[in-house]
């Protein structure tokens, strides 16, 4: 086991390094950003501290290598707030192996809503509506290799679409978690969104073009193709430890913190606590981007969970509340039934 912990953290150093390399001044430099927005209401409550837990519904989401934890079969759905009245669902489905591993589907998709379509000559509106999506669908395994470290890979198709144009791509995340005996110290690393770059392509692109104007006989109806630049996926390396400060028969405290270096933006630290009375009820707080270069992606976090179980079926409600500079209404909730 020393050894596989070794390894583990040789490869995140390498990672580490090689990302550095990469990623200069990186603010707004990637492709499909949704693939980056938080997912489900508890990781979310305790600032996005959760690489080192992940051991719910959203752990493909923050570190598939914790999502053999998942000791039932489950089905997760969360919905939050984002901007413009713009709403993120999350869906997942988790199938537990046994000793096989564990199985995963998830839906991530991003709804912008109706939009109205307006040209020069129509700036009042055509009449027609079109409805902006992105999405990105991914399937995930996960499994113990000792009975205190586990890994796990994502595998996902991703999709943006506006009008007539689209962007795809295909990503893979990667994630391990080593488990200690004190204290249920874990630590957790994650790589997401390692993938191919994203280009728009679309009917709209095409237009008809004259190369020279000025020459006599010329085509003036060759077709052209407006080239759009490509943008790579939101790459992101996380480091992160869970521990249990308290934990008795009636309470449990868990803290948490991560550290997580970006291809599109500054290094920063989540910071994230969660107390839970009888495994019933759940209250969190937390602080996400400590110390980012960008003040707006800063704040405080905070939410609660109820956790209920009867013949074997456990169902758990979890909110979430995130303070953010241009989000007027940042609310997320997420519904988890095991079975």
């Amino acid at each position: 086991m020393k050894k596989s912990l070794k390894y583990c953290l040789l490869l995140a150093g390498s990672l580490v390094l090689s990302l550095n390399v990469q990623a200069q001044d990186k603010v707004g430099t990637s492709g499909p950003a949704f693939l980056s927005i938080t997912s489900g209401a508890r990781a979310s409550a305790m600032g996005g501290a959760y690489v080192a837990i992940a051991n719910d519904g959203s752990s493909m989401f923050w570190n598939p290598g914790g999502m053999a934890q998942v000791d039932k079969s489950t089905v997760t759905f969360s919905n939050m707030n984002w901007f413009l009245d713009s709403q993120i669902q999350d869906a997942s489905v988790i199938f537990n192996g046994g000793d096989a591993g564990n199985f995963a589907l998830s839906v991530r998709a991003l709804n912008y809503g109706e939009i109205e379509v307006t040209t020069i000559e129509n700036p009042g509106g055509t009449g027609e509506i079109f409805t902006p999506t992105d999405l990105s669908v991914a399937v995930s395994y996960s499994r113990f290799i000792t009975d205190q470290f586990s890994i796990g890979a994502n595998t996902k198709f991703v999709q943006q679409k506006i009008w007539n144009e689209a962007a795809t791509g295909f990503a893979v995340d990667l994630g391990m978690l080593y488990q200690t005996n004190f204290k249920n110290l874990r630590i957790g690393m994650s790589i997401t969104n390692f993938g191919s770059d994203m280009r728009m392509n679309g009917d709209d692109l095409r237009q008809a073009i004259d190369i020279d104007e000025g020459q006599n006989g010329n085509n003036e109806r060759l077709e052209g193709y407006l080239a759009t630049d490509s943008w790579p996926m939101p790459l992101l390396f996380k480091v992160g430890l869970a521990i249990d400060a308290i934990n008795t028969e009636n309470h449990r405290v868990e803290v948490a913190v991560d550290a997580k270096h970006p291809s599109d933006n500054s290094e920063s630290i989540d910071i994230g606590l969660e107390y839970g009375f009888n495994d019933l009820v759940f209250f969190r707080g937390g602080y996400r981007s400590l110390f980012s270069s960008q003040i707006e992606d800063q704040g405080y976090t905070a939410g609660f969970g109820l956790k209920y179980a009867i013949s074997g079926i456990a169902a758990e409600l979890g909110v979430a509340y995130m303070t953010h500079e241009y989000l007027q209404d940042p609310l997320l909730w997420t519904l988890e039934i095991g079975f």
